[in-house]
């Protein structure tokens, strides 16, 4: 009879042990999607087949930057990154030429991601 109770008391430890350790081993970044629309004057960028538009999600405090690419006919993105602040740039590339299109723009500054978040970027032609 003390031998079941100590059993018990045995895997009553090793269940709490494992519950209360379980709980704390959470790791690693908040992953957060980004999507919407690339805009030019309000309606979705177009871009030719030999085209290719990316979107840098560039972190404020440094460290890797993250794309997005462009859907050519639709001008909709979608990236996956880290919760943070970014910088937000514009890049073309003519995929003919091998030559970045001079494109380059920011888009936004500052910007501060915690969830996931739809949000459309409106750039001048």
């Amino acid at each position: 009879m003390t031998q079941i109770n100590h059993i018990h008391k045995l895997l009553f430890l090793l269940l709490t042990a494992i519950l209360i350790f379980g709980v704390g081993c959470k790791s690693g970044p908040i992953i957060v999607k980004v999507k919407g629309n690339l805009l030019v004057k309000g309606k979705p960028l177009t871009s030719t087949p030999g085209t290719i538009v990316t979107l840098q999600f560039i972190p404020k405090e440094g460290g890797n930057t993250f794309s997005g690419k462009v859907l050519p006919g639709e001008g909709s993105y979608q990236a996956e990154m880290p919760a943070g602040v970014y910088n937000v740039m514009f890049l073309m590339h003519d995929m003919k030429s091998g030559q970045p299109i001079p494109k380059l723009k920011s888009l936004k500054t500052d910007l501060e991601i915690k969830s996931d978040l739809s949000l459309d970027l409106e750039t001048a032609s």
